[in-house]
C-alpha cells in the first residue's frame, strides 16, 4: 500500500456543540475525539502526520503531546482549502490523505479499502455516502464513479440540495496536484476556500475526479452537535464492549461504562452500573461489583471489589478484598491479600501483605505492615493544618478500635494499641500503648436521675 501524507483538519470552533471548548476536545468514551482520529492515522504508518489547529489551540495541541505528531496553525478560519494549505510546510513527497480531528468512528479497514479504491484510479479522490437528511452537507453531483462537482450546501440549488450523495470531506490528493489547492477561489456566500472546488480546478485542467462511496455514513461523518456526540458515544460503547466479550470479560448488564484506555483480563465479571475509566489495566479473574467506580488504577488478578466503591489512582495487588463502601485515593498500594471493608478510606498509603481494615476507618499517609488488625473508628491524623506527616505501622500490630494515631509516629512490630487510644509517641515492639482515662463509678446516680 502506498504511504502518504496525513493531514487531520481540527481549526474549527464547532458552533453547533454550544461549547467553550473545541470541538475535537470534546469526549467520546472518556477521549477526545481528535485522540481517535490520530491513533487511527498512526495505525497507517504514514509518512508523516500533520494535525492542523486553530480555535483553541492551545488545549488542542496540549492534548496532541503525547501522540509526536506535526502541529500547523491555521491563524483565520478560512475554509478546509486554506487549512490544508496550512500544513504544506510538512509534506516533502508523497501523496496527501485529509482527515478529519471531528471524525471519531473511522475504522482502519474503511480507510483501507478507500486507498485501494483511489490506488486504481490514481486521481483526486473523495468519499462520499448517503443520508435521508443531507441539509447542511456539500452535495455531491457524480456519473458514475466520477465527481462532476461537489456543491456546498450554502451555494446549492433547490434541485442540488434533493440530492442525497454528500461529501464526507476524507480525500486524498496526489502529490502532482497538491498546488491545485492554491487556485481556489472563494468566490461563495461564506467567502471561503472550499477543499471541494479543487473539483471545479482540476476539471479545468483536464483532470478527473472520482469519489469511493461508502454505505455506512454515522462512520465516516463528523461529530456536529450533542445529538451526533450521544450517538458516537453510544456506537464506541458497544466497540468497547464486543472488544472486552471477545476477550473473554463478562459484562452482566449493557449498563456498564468503560472507556476506551481500559485493559480487562479474561474471566474477569463486571457487575451493573460499574463505570471504569482513564488509563486502567484490571488482570484476570477479578469481580467488579456494582455501582462502583474505578480510574486510573491498576486492579491485579483476583481481586474482589465489592458494590459501591470508588477506587482512584490504586495499585490493588492479587487476592485483596476491597469493599463494599470503600474509597481508595491516589497513591494507595495495597498489597496481596489486603482486606479493607465497609467505609473505608485509604490515601497515600502502603498496606503490606495480609492487612486488613474492615470497617469504618481512615488510612492516610501511612506504611503500615504485614498482617496487621486495624480495628473500627482508627484513624490516622496526618495534617496538622500546614503539613501532612507519616504514620509508620510495622508488622503484626494490633490496633484497638477507636483509636487515634497523631502523626509524626511509629507503631513497632508487634505493637497493641489499645481501644480508644490517642497514640502522639512512639510505641516500642511488642508494647502495649494505652491512653484511655481511668474508668470510674458513680454509685446510685442512675437511680437519683429517674427521681430528678
Amino acid at each position: 500500500m502506498k504511504q502518504l501524507n496525513i493531514v487531520i483538519l481540527a481549526a474549527g470552533k464547532g458552533e453547533r456543540m454550544l461549547s467553550k471548548k473545541p470541538k475535537v476536545m470534546h469526549e467520546i468514551m472518556g477521549k477526545p475525539m481528535i485522540g481517535y482520529a490520530v491513533e487511527r492515522a498512526k495505525e497507517m504508518t504514514p509518512l508523516s502526520i500533520t494535525v492542523v489547529t486553530g480555535f483553541g489551540r492551545e488545549r488542542v495541541e496540549d492534548f496532541l503531546k503525547r501522540y509526536n505528531v506535526n502541529l500547523s496553525v491555521q491563524t483565520e478560519q478560512k475554509g478546509t482549502a486554506h487549512a490544508v494549505l496550512a500544513a504544506g510546510r510538512f509534506i516533502h513527497g508523497g501523496d496527501i490523505l485529509v482527515l478529519y480531528g471531528d471524525v471519531p468512528l473511522m475504522e482502519l479497514s474503511t480507510l483501507n479499502n478507500f486507498i485501494s479504491f483511489y490506488e486504481k484510479t490514481g486521481g483526486i479522490t473523495f468519499m462520499t455516502t448517503r443520508v435521508d437528511n443531507p441539509s447542511g452537507y456539500g452535495r455531491v453531483l457524480m456519473d458514475g464513479n466520477m465527481i462532476i462537482d461537489i456543491v456546498e450546501d450554502a451555494d446549492a440549488t433547490p434541485e442540488e440540495k434533493a440530492i442525497q450523495e454528500i461529501n464526507t470531506g476524507i480525500c486524498i490528493i496526489p502529490e502532482q496536484h497538491f498546488s491545485l489547492l492554491r487556485e481556489i477561489k472563494n468566490d461563495n456566500k461564506k467567502g471561503e476556500y472550499y477543499l471541494t472546488d479543487i473539483c471545479k480546478t482540476a476539471k479545468s485542467k483536464g483532470l478527473i475526479v472520482k469519489g469511493c462511496h461508502y454505505d455506512n455514513a454515522s462512520e465516516v461523518l463528523g461529530v456536529n452537535g450533542r445529538k451526533e456526540l450521544l450517538e458516537a458515544n453510544i456506537t464506541m460503547k458497544d466497540r468497547v464492549f464486543d472488544a472486552h466479550l471477545k476477550n473473554g470479560v463478562t459484562l452482566l448488564d449493557r449498563n456498564i461504562y468503560i472507556e476506551s484506555t481500559v485493559i480487562i483480563g479474561k474471566d474477569t465479571v463486571i457487575f451493573p452500573n460499574a463505570y471504569i475509566m482513564g488509563n486502567t489495566v484490571i488482570g484476570e479473574d477479578v469481580v467488579v461489583g456494582p455501582d462502583t467506580i474505578i480510574r486510573d488504577s491498576t486492579i491485579h488478578d483476583t481481586v474482589r471489589i465489592e458494590g459501591f466503591s470508588v477506587i482512584e489512582g490504586g495499585d490493588i495487588k492479587e487476592g485483596a478484598v476491597i469493599g463494599p463502601f470503600s474509597r481508595i485515593r491516589p497513591k494507595t498500594v495495597l498489597e496481596k491479600d489486603v482486606r479493607i471493608g465497609n467505609f473505608v478510606e485509604i490515601k497515600n498509603s502502603v498496606l503490606a501483605a495480609g492487612t486488613k481494615a474492615n470497617h469504618l476507618s481512615y488510612i492516610g499517609d501511612a506504611e503500615v505492615g504485614r498482617n496487621v488488625n486495624v480495628g473500627a473508628g482508627t484513624i490516622t491524623c496526618n495534617y496538622d493544618g500546614k503539613k501532612k506527616h507519616k504514620t509508620i505501622i510495622e508488622d503484626h500490630v494490633f490496633i484497638g478500635s477507636n483509636s487515634a494515631l497523631v502523626a509524626p509516629v511509629t507503631i513497632g512490630k508487634d505493637a497493641v494499641i489499645g481501644a480508644g487510644a490517642t497514640i502522639t509517641r512512639h510505641v516500642p515492639e511488642g508494647a502495649l500503648a494505652v491512653t484511655r482515662a481511668q474508668q470510674r463509678h458513680v454509685e446510685g446516680y442512675g437511680k437519683r436521675k429517674k427521681q430528678q
